[in-house]
């Protein structure tokens, strides 16, 4: 929780300065880089992610079979993300479609908490490419500074990982969905133009895999789906 305070903070204070900086500045770089079709860039994004147990299973809430366990739940943890940007204006500048395909580095817990007094952490490394498909709609430029939503979808595909622990299996789809959603601002710089951008995602099906996982840690769990917050750093 303290990392998500952390990344909308930065986010925060970075923005606030880039505004003032903003109203200062005169000089109007890349004047006619909205009259272009198409764009192109990439971005490196800096997320911390979790699984989330949305409903736990008929047999963890009677505890017929599971009464040495206290408690599951999954813990928040780091990752980075690499990928590029395609964007074509939609109508006018205001409204943009954009593709932004990338490499998504995962690491995933879920702790499991024991009557007398013992835990475990299931630990899994995962790598997915995701495949947004997002709207963005833009405010009017102001000076080279413009803000901005940005909301859509992700299908996302893992392409591998690895089990830190190999007597803790607890697997997930290998296949996700995603509704996205966020704010950032665009930054009109002398070459390129830069936006910080602050997204948040939240996984739509139920990703537990229960014919692969072990089942003394899949049984507690009755729905999986993913959360995520992520700062990106975009250059177009």
């Amino acid at each position: 929780m303290m990392r998500f305070k952390l990344l909308i903070f930065v986010f925060a204070i970075v923005s606030l300065s880039n505004y003032v900086f903003a109203q200062r500045q005169k000089t109007r770089n890349l004047p006619f880089y909205d009259e272009k079709k198409l764009h192109y860039g990439f971005a490196i994004g800096l997320h911390q992610s979790r699984l989330h147990i949305q409903q736990y299973s008929e047999l963890f809430a009677n505890r017929d079979d599971l009464d040495t366990l206290k408690a599951a739940y999954p813990l928040s943890s780091p990752g980075f993300s690499l990928g590029i940007i395609l964007n074509t204006r939609l109508g006018n500048e205001l409204w943009n479609l954009r593709f932004v395909p990338n490499v998504c580095f995962y690491e995933r817990m879920t702790k499991y908490d024991f009557n007398k007094g013992s835990s475990i952490t299931d630990l899994t490394e995962s790598t997915y490419i995701e495949l947004p498909v997002l709207i963005k709609y833009k405010s009017l430029r102001r000076n080279n500074t413009r803000f901005y939503m940005i909301g859509g979808f992700s299908y996302n595909i893992k392409v591998g990982g690895k089990k830190e622990l190999l007597d803790n299996n607890l697997l997930t789809s290998d296949r996700n969905v995603e509704i996205q959603y966020g704010v950032g601002w665009d930054r009109y710089l002398d070459l390129f133009k830069f936006a910080l951008e602050l997204r948040f995602s939240h996984g739509l099906p139920n990703i537990l895999s229960i014919e692969d996982s072990k089942k003394k840690l899949a049984d507690p769990i009755g729905r999986l789906t993913t959360h995520k917050i992520t700062l990106y750093l975009n250059f177009e």
